[in-house]
C-alpha cells in the first residue's frame, strides 16, 4: 500500500512538471481570486439608473401655455413651469405635466375640433383640474421608486368624478363632448353613473370624491404609510364590488342570450378569478406589508421577496391544471406535450416550483433573514454561481486525462514504463488516481477561494444568514457544500471517459477532442430536442448532468428544462455518472492489461 501510495505521489509530480499543465492550473485557481474583485469594481463603474425608461420628446414651457423647445423627459436641466412652481425633468410627474401643458395649447390654436366654444372651455377646465392634481404630486414626490407615485393614477378617478359633478349643470351634450375627447366617455356610462341618479345621490357622490382626493392627499403629504395601506385596502374591497356587479350583470346576459353561455361563463370565470387574486394575494400583501412594515419602491430583498409571492401566486391561480378532454380540445397542447400524462407532469412541476418560490419567501420574510435568491449581489448568491467552476475543471480533467497514457504511446515512454517492477493495473491506477487529486483539489481549492474573495468584496455577513428549503431553514454551509461536492462527479465522469479513450486510442489529441466535442454537442442536442417527445429520454442519458452545477443555479437552462416536464433526477444522474465512470475504469484497466505495449 506504500508502494502504491509513493507512485501515487512520483504520478502527481510527473503531472505538474508539464509547464502547460502547470500554468493552466494556476489561471484555474487565480480566476476564482479574480472574478469576485472584476465584480466588485463593475459594480461600482456601473451608473445609476441603466435600463430607465424615457418616452418620445415632449415640449417644455416656461410659461403654460407657451410652447418653447422639445425636451426627453429625464435629461438633466431641463424645468417645466407652471403658476411659478418650477419643475425638474427627472420629476416622476414631468411627462404628465409636460403633456398635458401640450395638449391645452394644441387644442387653443385648433377650436375646430369642438362643436361649441363652451365645450372646448369645459375640456380645458378639465384639463386644467388634471394639472393642478399632478403638480400637487409633482411637488411631493420626486423619485420614481416613491410607492406615492401610484397614488396618482389610482385618484384620478375621484378628480374626474368631482369634475363632473361639480359641473353636472352643464348641457348634456357638450359635457359629453368634453368627457369623450379627454376620457372617452361613454354616454350610457354618463347618464347611468352621473345624470339619472337623484340629486340628494349626486351631491354624496361629491363629497365622496372630495373624500377620497382629501385622503389622499393627506397620504402624499405626510408621507401616511399606514393611512396608505388602509385606502389601498379600502379601494380594492370597491374593486371586489364592481366585479361582483359585472358578474350579476353577465348572469343577466345568459338569460337573455343563452346562445352565448359557454362565452360568457369563462368571462365570469376570469371576474371570479381576479376577485380570489384580490382577497388571496393583493390584501394579505398588503396586510403583510403593514404588518412589517415593508415600503413598496425601496430596495430591499424584503420588497423582492414580496414581489416573488405576489407573481407566484399571480402565476398559481392561472396555471391550473386542465382535464384531459379539455386537454385533448386544445391542439397546442397536445402538440407540446403529446400526452396528458406528460402535460400533467409539467404542469405539476410548474405548480410545485411556485409554491416553493411562495414558501421560502413566506420564510424569509417571518424569520426576517434573506434568502439567498434576494440578495443577487450578496457572497451568498454569487458564491453559488461560482458552481459552474466546476465545467472548466471538467474541460481540464478531459485535457489530462486524455494526455496522461496517449502520450506515453506517442513519445514511445510506455515501454520505459513497463519496465518498473509494478503490475500494468498499479501503474494505470496510479496515473488515473494522481489527476482526479489534481482536479479535485484545483476544484476545491478554487471554490474556497472564490468564497472567501466574494466575503472579502462583498461583506462576510451576508454568510450568517440562511437559505430556505421545503423543509425549513438550512445555514449557507450546510446548503452549499454538498452541492459543490455534489459537482465533482461530471469532473470524475469526464477525466474518466477521457482516460479511456487516451489508453484505447493511444491518440492525446483525439483522446480529448473527443470528449469536447461530445461535451459542446450534448448541450447543443439537449437545446434542441428538449422542446420535443425526446425531452423525456435525454432525462435518463447523461447529457443532462454533465453540468450538473446548472440544477443548482437559478434561472439555467436546466431549471427550465425541469419547468417544462423533463424528469431530471439529480440522485439517478450522480449515480449514473458513478456507474459509468466505473465502466470506463473497469475498460480501461482491461484494455491496458491486455494491450500488447512492449512490440
Amino acid at each position: 500500500m506504500k508502494g502504491f501510495v509513493k507512485q501515487i505521489k512520483y504520478e502527481i509530480k510527473n503531472i505538474i512538471k508539464s509547464k502547460f499543465l502547470f500554468i493552466i492550473s494556476i489561471l484555474l485557481l487565480v480566476t476564482a481570486v479574480v472574478l469576485p474583485v472584476f465584480n466588485l469594481i463593475s459594480s461600482k463603474k456601473a451608473p445609476d439608473g441603466i435600463g430607465d425608461y424615457y418616452p418620445m420628446p415632449i415640449v417644455a414651457t416656461a410659461k403654460r401655455g407657451i410652447i418653447e423647445r422639445p425636451v426627453y423627459p429625464g435629461m438633466d436641466n431641463e424645468t417645466i413651469t407652471i403658476d411659478g412652481i418650477t419643475i425638474d425633468s427627472s420629476n416622476p410627474f414631468f411627462w404628465n405635466l409636460s403633456s398635458i401643458v401640450n395638449e391645452m395649447e394644441y387644442i387653443e390654436n385648433d377650436k375646430d375640433r369642438f362643436d361649441s366654444i363652451e365645450a372646448l372651455d369645459l375640456t380645458l377646465s378639465l384639463m386644467e383640474a388634471e394639472l393642478q392634481y399632478y403638480l400637487k404630486f409633482a411637488q411631493v414626490v420626486t423619485d420614481y421608486t416613491d410607492y406615492r407615485t401610484e397614488l396618482a393614477w389610482r385618484g384620478m378617478q375621484s378628480v374626474y368624478d368631482k369634475f363632473i359633478f361639480e359641473n353636472i349643470s352643464v348641457p348634456e351634450e357638450i359635457l359629453l363632448e368634453s368627457l369623450n375627447y379627454r376620457m372617452g366617455m361613454d354616454p350610457e356610462m354618463l347618464k347611468n353613473k352621473y345624470l339619472e341618479i337623484s340629486s340628494e345621490e349626486q351631491l354624496a357622490a361629491l363629497d365622496k370624491a372630495e373624500e377620497d382626493l382629501a385622503a389622499l392627499f393627506n397620504i402624499l403629504e405626510n408621507n401616511d404609510f399606514t393611512s396608505y395601506i388602509e385606502l389601498r385596502i379600502e379601494q380594492e374591497k370597491k374593486t371586489i364590488e364592481d366585479l361582483k356587479e359585472q358578474i350579476a350583470i353577465q348572469e343577466e346576459e345568459i338569460i337573455k342570450n343563452p346562445s352565448q353561455e359557454d362565452i360568457i361563463n369563462d368571462m365570469i370565470m376570469e371576474l371570479k378569478r381576479q376577485i380570489t387574486n384580490i382577497e388571496e394575494n393583493t390584501i394579505p400583501i398588503l396586510q403583510l406589508r403593514l404588518e412589517r412594515n415593508i415600503i413598496p419602491g425601496e430596495n430591499t430583498w424584503q420588497n423582492r421577496a414580496i414581489s416573488d409571492i405576489e407573481n407566484n401566486r399571480q402565476f398559481l391561480s392561472y396555471n391550473q391544471i386542465v382535464t384531459e378532454e379539455e386537454f385533448r380540445q386544445q391542439p397546442w397542447l397536445v402538440q407540446q406535450y403529446k400526452t396528458y400524462t406528460r402535460y400533467v407532469e409539467a404542469m405539476q412541476a410548474q405548480i410545485d416550483e411556485y409554491k416553493n418560490a411562495i414558501l421560502i419567501a413566506e420564510q424569509s420574510i417571518e424569520a426576517d433573514k434573506p434568502d439567498m435568491k434576494y440578495v443577487p449581489k450578496g457572497s451568498r448568491y454569487r458564491t453559488v454561481q461560482f458552481l459552474n467552476y466546476s465545467v472548466f475543471i471538467t474541460l481540464f480533467a478531459v485535457l489530462i486525462g486524455g494526455w496522461l497514457i496517449a502520450s506515453e504511446f506517442q513519445q514511445g515512454t510506455i515501454r520505459l514504463l513497463m519496465i518498473r517492477p509494478k503490475s500494468r493495473i498499479k501503474i494505470l491506477m496510479a496515473k488515473f488516481i494522481s489527476a482526479i487529486v489534481i482536479c479535485v483539489i484545483i476544484y476545491i481549492s478554487g471554490s474556497l477561494l472564490n468564497a472567501v474573495t466574494n466575503g472579502i468584496c462583498f461583506g462576510f455577513s451576508d454568510f450568517a444568514f440562511p437559505n430556505y428549503t421545503i423543509s425549513g431553514e438550512i445555514n449557507f454551509v450546510s446548503y452549499y457544500l454538498p452541492k459543490m461536492l455534489a459537482c465533482i462527479i461530471p469532473i470524475i465522469f469526464g477525466y474518466s471517459f477521457a482516460f479511456l479513450l487516451s489508453v484505447l486510442i493511444k491518440n492525446a489529441a483525439v483522446a480529448i477532442a473527443i470528449p469536447v466535442a461530445g461535451f459542446i454537442g450534448g448541450s447543443i442536442l439537449m437545446a434542441t430536442l428538449s422542446y420535443g417527445g425526446a425531452a423525456r429520454w435525454i432525462a435518463y442519458t447523461p447529457l443532462p448532468y454533465m453540468q450538473l452545477s446548472s440544477i443548482f443555479i437559478q434561472d439555467s437552462l436546466i431549471q427550465y428544462y425541469i419547468r417544462n416536464g423533463m424528469p431530471i433526477n439529480l440522485t439517478y444522474g450522480i449515480m449514473l455518472m458513478i456507474v459509468l465512470s466505473a465502466i470506463f475504469v473497469i475498460l480501461s484497466s482491461v484494455l491496458f492489461e491486455k494491450r500488447d505495449i512492449l512490440h
